[in-house]
């Protein structure tokens, strides 16, 4: 962090991080399975109010980027494929396609999303020089955006385990598998995102006086969000 405004009773930095995000998910639903976390680079502004020698009250406004990448054979949300097979499939007696019996297509698939988040810690901190400190405190997170991007060629298939192609009726009639489809897209998926996210902080840090005006600060932190990302629909779980 770096300091913009430093006085006896408060402090504003300028912050900058990397984050290292652990996207996890919490329940069987197949679209958020085998998910790898991305990580980016996060900014914002700290106010911090001293309120004694010990402790102080830290307000921050961090722009920061959460998601996550998954390859390979995964569920594939394409619904106007969906809306032709589920003309034709009750006739040869084949379920419809649906969030819960999906296709599957083996591509690349990654979310990007962006949130503004507004910490509240309790700040506690010993030293002169050298000042050591220790934050906890919760977070509201605000999405600003949320893309789902996709790449890739691939046939579909009716299970996870790609053993059992999508076929479709042929010009004589017959049943024949489906070639090999684009999954190139960027979707907005601002809907299916909790717009409003609630979680808790842990930091400890260290600074060191420049003058008697200003220092520079540096810590590391660990967060949790307390509820679910992912909004789903009535014919999934909700968290």
């Amino acid at each position: 962090s770096t300091p913009l405004y430093s006085s006896a009773a408060s402090d504003v930095y300028k912050r900058q991080g990397y984050s290292l995000g652990n996207l996890t998910a919490g329940t069987d639903n197949v679209y958020t399975e085998n998910y790898e976390s991305v990580s980016d680079v996060d900014f914002g502004l700290t106010f911090e109010f001293k309120l004694t020698e010990l402790i102080s009250m830290q307000t921050e406004i961090n722009y920061t980027r959460r998601g996550g990448k998954r390859s390979g054979l995964q569920p594939a949300n394409v619904s106007e494929l969906s809306d032709q097979l589920n003309m034709f499939f009750p006739f040869i007696g084949l379920p419809p396609i649906t969030n819960e019996n999906p296709l599957y297509a083996t591509f690349e698939s990654e979310s990007d999303l962006q949130y503004l988040e507004f910490p509240a810690l309790v700040k506690f901190g010993w030293g002169d020089d050298f000042r050591f400190s220790a934050a906890i405190g919760p977070y509201v997170g605000i999405l600003l955006k949320a893309n789902q991007l996709t790449s890739g060629n691939s046939q579909f298939y009716l299970d996870s385990e790609g053993t059992t192609p999508v076929f479709v009726p042929g010009p004589n009639g017959q049943p024949v598998t489906l070639p090999s489809q684009s999954l190139d897209a960027e979707t907005n998926i601002k809907d299916d995102i909790r717009v409003v996210n609630f979680g808790g902080i842990l930091a400890l840090g260290i600074s060191k006086k420049l003058n008697e005006s200003s220092n520079i600060f540096i810590d590391t932190r660990a967060s949790y969000g307390f509820n679910a990302c992912l909004l789903y629909t009535s014919d999934a779980a909700d968290e």
